[in-house]
């Protein structure tokens, strides 16, 4: 009698979960409790190369809006190549496409205001992605090691770009960035070999340590005069720099700022000329 009780209790346990969800052209959609929202919790089967993330889904007769892709919800899925996303999406989970080396390009809506950390790791293909607007941070690890992505564009509201953001983005020769940005990250662009030229803008007060790490093409750096802080080896092995301005004298500078940068002689601080020493051993 027991056992026939527990069975009973399952199967309605089973039941529950499956009228919270609903599997559609491949993707899994599971409703955020006590919303009209849902999320794509991942995928079942195979899916088609080109994914249309619909605006809303009907489960058991009632309408949900799409807002949520959860964690690893296209986690290492290689075969998509395009993905449509919808204009009510807010939030892109941690490692939500993580290794997806299909990708080529993607257009993000403006309703996505949060990207989680990883969330494009070493999509290796993805040559171009627009960031939209209302995007408030870039988290640690989020294009980490993207080495076809060329250019990106800092939205406005983005006050800080993480650790490792865009780190080993080997082919990224362009970023254009935004006035409001306050703060580079540990390593935020270090290993992106394609970068010649930085202009930084006016609201950046703090650049962490190694954040241009190994930027090895870049020439010229042109920092803002409210700049306050320029942390430990910010510029370390950029072998190609040759000319450092920076306005503001009392900006802090941290240990061997441009270590092992042997074409940059000396650089500008406020009105002060400062004269690096380089020897053999920093080849």
């Amino acid at each position: 009698m027991k056992r026939v009780v527990f069975f009973i209790c399952f199967l309605m346990f089973l039941g529950g979960i499956n009228a919270q969800t609903l599997t559609e052209n491949g993707l899994v959609f599971s409703v955020i409790e006590g919303t009209s929202q849902v999320s794509v919790k991942g995928i079942r089967g195979s899916l088609s190369k080109e994914v249309v993330i619909p605006t809303t889904v009907e489960i058991k007769g009632k309408t949900y809006l799409v807002s949520l892709i959860e964690e690893e919800g296209f986690y290492m899925c290689s075969e998509v190549k395009k993905i449509t996303f919808p204009n009510c999406l807010i939030r892109i989970g941690k490692r939500a496409f993580y290794m997806c080396n299909g990708l080529v390009d993607l257009t993000l809506p403006q309703s996505v205001a949060y990207i989680e950390k990883e969330a494009f790791f070493m999509c290796k293909s993805l040559y171009t992605i627009l960031l939209p607007s209302s995007l408030k941070s870039i988290e640690e690890r989020c294009f980490w090691s993207c080495s076809s992505l060329s250019f990106v564009k800092i939205p406005d509201n983005v006050k800080s770009i993480d650790r490792e953001a865009f780190f080993g983005c080997s082919a990224l020769s362009s970023v254009e960035f935004n006035q409001g940005l306050e703060v580079i990250d540990r390593l935020a662009f270090g290993n992106c070999f394609a970068l010649m030229e930085l202009s930084l803008p006016k609201s950046l007060v703090e650049v962490g340590d190694q954040a241009f790490w190994s930027c090895s093409s870049l020439q010229r750096v042109n920092f803002s005069p409210f700049i306050a802080k320029i942390g430990d080896s910010a510029f370390g092995q950029c072998g190609a720099l040759n000319k450092v301005v920076i306005p503001a004298k009392d900006v802090v500078m941290g240990k061997d700022v441009f270590e092992f940068c042997p074409e940059l002689k000396s650089y500008k601080k406020g009105e002060e000329t400062i004269k690096l020493i380089f020897t053999l051993e920093d080849i």
